[in-house]
């Protein structure tokens, strides 16, 4: 691989992880026009990237949530929790349906996950859904927000295995429909993404693993995951002020032009 095809990958990598585009979508867009299929590790290495970043964004979060995580259960059976605790039940409630919908459409659908035209469809739906998001959310916050919005939001991460359905949009979207505030619901995403990630990454190495380190040099892998976490970074600051800013629905019309643009192909 070129360095320069590793960069751009990179980059695009790190806007379309966050943003609400479909990261999935473009990437098989992007195998379509230019024949290149970026080898597994290398992939590894942009998902390790955009972590990095939301690791830092959101490192106070991340870390309230491992120190309460011993106290998270007991208290899901007590019935009260601090908003700490409450992060890591709605972490792990969403990450049911999630690997659920993870797991079943890696093994009934996986042809669906390389298609231009479920691509092209999940980009419409996408962009519909950030189209109907305009003006929603409430006021609460990841203290008071009910156990089932967790369930809920992680239905809609779990949807998101398609190429063109944003996890980003989605999920975000499914926390303001559920009355929480835009950025909250935008953090919360975020902090769902980070396990379902890993483990999706995870489960694609082990299906894998024999060749995953084939075609990688050093510098390909750390320009690559570099770009990757710098975009990332950025992407996601400016992401959390369009939010608050309630514009989260200004990426609806790239997503709708891109998805008429790859059904007509």
């Amino acid at each position: 691989m070129e360095p320069a095809i590793a960069l751009l990958l990179g980059i695009v990598q790190g806007l379309t992880e966050w943003l609400p585009v479909s990261s999935s979508g473009h990437l098989v867009i992007f195998e379509h026009i230019s024949d290149v299929r970026p080898p597994l590790f290398f992939n590894i290495a942009l998902h390790l990237g955009t972590l990095l970043a939301a690791g830092w964004l959101l490192r106070a979060d991340i870390a309230g949530a491992l120190r309460a995580t011993p106290g998270a259960l007991r208290a899901l059976r007590d019935g009260t929790a601090d908003p700490d605790e409450r992060t890591v039940q709605l972490v792990l409630l969403a990450s049911i349906p999630t690997a659920i919908i993870g797991f079943s459409f890696d093994a009934l659908a996986s042809g669906w996950l390389a298609s231009l035209q479920i691509t092209g469809v999940g980009l419409l739906v996408t962009a519909g859904v950030l189209w109907a998001s305009r003006g929603r959310g409430g006021t609460l916050d990841v203290a008071s927000v009910p156990l089932l919005v967790g369930l809920w939001m992680g239905l809609a991460q779990g949807l998101a295995v398609l190429p063109g359905l944003s996890r980003s949009g989605l999920t975000i979207a499914a926390g303001m429909a559920a009355g929480m505030r835009p950025v909250a619901a935008a953090r919360l995403s975020f902090l769902m993404s980070m396990p379902a990630i890993l483990g999706a990454t995870a489960l694609e190495l082990l299906q894998e693993r024999e060749g995953a380190l084939a075609g990688v040099a050093p510098a390909e892998f750390l320009l690559g995951m570099a770009a990757a976490a710098v975009t990332g970074f950025l992407a996601l600051r400016w992401l959390l002020l369009l939010v608050e800013q309630r514009r989260f629905h200004w990426f609806a019309p790239y997503c709708g032009i891109v998805g008429l643009i790859v059904i007509s192909l």
